[in-house]
């Protein structure tokens, strides 16, 4: 199973969309909830701030300036390792209190910079929030909060949200691929069965696989209906075997008799011209039952296990030559294209009959001076054999019919014949997987056939 075959698999086209909708819808709420989560986690630092601010602004009114400047010593001496940090500047720029270097902002909210001090042995840039106020007329006061534990867990947070929507997608795109691949494989199962079919196979059957899902029960469906086809078709292959055996049989000593009463001496010249006419109409009955049988014997397969390596080009010259005297005594040539050494696998009787009935055909139906040529060529991976003339031809919308038994043109009903040639050439064709075409030969007609080449 290919992988552009099964990117190609309805399933994961389907799996595809999915994942593609899925991850959109994924993204936006996954992206909603990082928004909210991350205002809920700023808006909570922002809080402590304030609510720090709040205590000193408490404190410098309650207790005046020295107490306030104590809570921030003694914050700073009890918790020099918190997140918080606080700095008390006078009028002039100078330092009171605090664990912050001099700053130049004001007052409002600001995002800080500042690099590692004591406080920070691993030497790494901190980014600090905070808000600044002007407590007094001389004195200033910067609270700040470190947002190391806002971006550690905003992190967190994508981390996760961006491997919850990579799962999502891996999983729809694996359901989908599985599904895809238990499809196809099913689906070439029931191919698998078709083509054994319409090779003539009619005994294969559907395989159903696992549970008795509704692929299943489908499945099992088709396979009564190919049962009652496959009955209806030995129904009528026996109806016709039976009715050519039946009839063979009276024919043949029918004929017999005819020919006991055309060697009495007692029959007059007249009878005997009767008696000839008789035997040739009983000849041409014979050769048609024995066609027919022929077909329904082919069509049934029952030749597939004779098949064995066959040089098709043996058979072409050996066909060629049959006819070469035939054709010259009828006013016609026949010639020959032949590659040597092209070998397919099938039935060498079945072949040769294949190709007599095409040269002969063609030796039947055209007028006197006509070509017919032979013609056996590799063509890409596979064999083609034409048997070509420039006579009249088949009409275009005469071509499919022909094939059919008993079919004749009107020009043709004169000639003699049954209309079972070129049925037995399409049952053979068709019993080899051979392709077979008629073709318009500017003039006349082509016949082509296209087989597999045997390694």
């Amino acid at each position: 199973m290919t992988r552009a075959r099964l990117a190609r698999a309805t399933p994961v086209r389907y799996a595809l969309l999915f994942a593609l909708c899925s991850a959109l819808l994924m993204g936006v709420l996954l992206g909603v909830i990082y928004w909210w989560m991350s205002s809920l986690l700023a808006r909570h630092l922002d809080e402590s701030i304030d609510t720090q601010l709040q205590v000193l602004r408490t404190g410098l009114a309650q207790d005046g300036r020295d107490s306030m400047l104590g809570l921030v010593r003694e914050h700073e001496k009890k918790y020099g390792d918190s997140s918080l940090h606080f700095l008390v500047q006078d009028a002039s720029g100078a330092v009171l209190a605090g664990d912050l270097p001099p700053t130049q902002v004001g007052e409002g909210w600001h995002d800080i910079a500042l690099m590692s001090s004591a406080h920070d042995p691993d030497d790494r840039r901190r980014l600090l929030r905070g808000r600044g106020e002007w407590l007094a007329e001389d004195l200033f006061v910067l609270v700040t909060n470190d947002t190391q534990d806002l971006r550690q867990t905003r992190t967190l947070i994508l981390g996760s949200f961006t491997a919850a929507l990579a799962g999502t997608v891996v999983l729809a795109l694996g359901g989908g691929l599985i599904i895809g691949r238990t499809l196809l494989r099913r689906v070439d199962a029931v191919n698998q069965t078709a083509r054994a079919i319409i090779a003539g196979d009619l005994s294969q059957r559907i395989p159903v696989v696992g549970a008795r899902d509704e692929l299943g029960g489908l499945a099992e469906i088709l396979n009564q209906m190919l049962g009652r086809i496959e009955e209806l078709m030995a129904n009528v292959q026996h109806v016709t075997s039976d009715i050519a055996h039946d009839l063979r049989t009276p024919l043949g000593r029918q004929r017999q008799r005819l020919e006991s009463a055309l060697n009495d001496p007692a029959t007059g010249p007249e009878c005997r011209s009767v008696i000839e006419a008789a035997i040739d109409e009983t000849d041409t009955m014979l050769k048609t039952f024995e066609a027919m049988l022929r077909i329904a014997q082919i069509e049934a397969g029952a030749r597939r296990a004779r098949f064995s390596t066959v040089d098709l080009s043996s058979v072409a010259e050996n066909v060629a030559d049959a006819f070469a005297a035939v054709a010259e005594d009828e006013g016609r040539r026949l010639e020959t294209e032949i590659e040597p050494g092209l070998s397919v696998h099938g039935d060498g009787e079945l072949l040769t009959q294949l190709l007599a009935n095409l040269v002969e055909n063609g030796l039947r139906h055209t007028p006197a001076g006509t070509v017919l040529t032979t013609r056996l060529i590799r063509s890409a991976e596979r064999i083609r054999l034409e048997v070509r003339d420039n006579g009249a031809g088949i009409p275009e919308q005469e071509r499919t019919p022909v094939l059919g038994r008993f079919y004749r043109l009107d020009r043709s009903r004169s000639t003699p014949g049954s209309g079972l040639g070129l049925s037995l050439v399409a049952a053979v064709a068709k019993l080899h997987g051979a392709r077979l075409s008629l073709e318009d030969n500017e003039p006349g007609l082509r016949v082509v056939l296209e087989f597999e080449r045997h390694a």
